[in-house]
């Protein structure tokens, strides 16, 4: 049986994509992957592919790659390799399937090179506790950078809504998907042609998720303080408007090159402090050496060690 004509759930990192993905993955005529962004990664110049060969030889060291243990033909071009990575994952799903999709959290607006056709579903979510969460994940020494995260995938679906038909998107709130789920998920069922089903809503069963959560919405408000809010507001208040999510009671305050400078210079010393509390001192040293020196076997070996490590606190 050939495939179905790709969708994707994009969205930024930390705006709910895993969830919904897993609710998609358990309706018996849908499969959805985790994180796909290394089919489009390479993408970097709009008018050229990478050779085979180069994708190839990427890939090897992509650990999403490896862990779905897929396969990569040196001696194919790009744009089979790419395709053939998800006719592959979906030969696998054992069901008779409606539609097929993966979720991608960067870049997605080069989708459309590889898949044309395809469907989106658009999820997005309070930007403050987006930011607020990928400090926490430690891939930003503090809000003001976490922020950058939720203005790139908003900047990038921007990008991408305007270059494809009305009929093959929609935007889904993440507020509204944990309020609101059955009416959420037969709307995203019907953009990929199918209807709801209750089935989707079993996947604690097998996960370690647990059924949408309405106290775990708006942390915002009770874990940032009246000085992140504000440098929050100040950096994201406008395009919060717009997506209409309420203000805080804390007014935004202009941000100097100066305050700019000392909010950089925070957000590096903080990401480095949580990867050596998380990783230990000397998986830190040995990564960034490595790194700095271009020792590519030992940065790969350091690279793997962390994975372990990040991996058991992902969700």
């Amino acid at each position: 049986m050939s495939s179905p004509q790709p969708f994707f759930v994009v969205g930024s990192v930390r705006s709910g994509t895993t969830l919904l993905r897993l609710m998609l993955d358990h309706h018996p005529q849908i499969c959805c992957f985790g994180e796909f962004e290394y089919s489009i990664d390479l993408l970097n110049e709009p008018d050229q592919w990478p050779t085979g060969q180069r994708y190839a030889e990427w890939l090897a060291d992509e650990r999403r790659f490896q862990s779905n243990r897929l396969s990569a033909d040196p001696n194919s071009d790009y744009q089979t390799i790419a395709k053939g990575m998800f006719t592959e994952m979906t030969g696998r799903c054992g069901k008779q399937l409606v539609a097929a999709g993966a979720s991608v959290h960067r870049h997605f607006d080069r989708l459309q090179r590889l898949w044309p056709n395809a469907k989106y579903v658009y999820l997005y979510r309070d930007g403050r506790d987006v930011a607020r969460s990928c400090m926490a994940m430690g891939w930003a020494g503090n809000v003001w950078a976490g922020a950058r995260y939720w203005e790139e995938a908003e900047d990038t679906w921007a990008k991408l809504k305007g270059t494809i038909p009305a009929d093959r998107w929609i935007e889904v709130r993440n507020e509204d998907l944990v309020t609101d789920t059955e009416h959420q998920l037969d709307r995203i069922c019907q953009l990929v042609g199918t209807d709801f089903d209750p089935a989707m809503l079993t996947y604690p069963e097998t996960t370690t998720y647990s059924l949408p959560d309405r106290s775990l919405l708006e942390q915002w408000r009770r874990k940032l303080s009246r000085r992140e809010l504000q440098q929050l507001e100040t950096r994201i208040g406008d395009r919060l408007k717009e997506r209409g999510y309420a203000d805080s009671d804390v007014p935004p305050k202009p941000i100097g090159p100066l305050t700019t400078a000392q909010l950089k210079l925070q957000n590096t010393i903080g990401k480095h402090q949580f990867r050596i509390h998380r990783f230990g001192m000397r998986l830190w040293a040995q990564e960034l050496a490595a790194r700095k020196l271009g020792l590519r076997s030992l940065e790969r070996s350091a690279k793997r060690q962390t994975r372990q490590i990040a991996i058991k606190h992902l969700k």
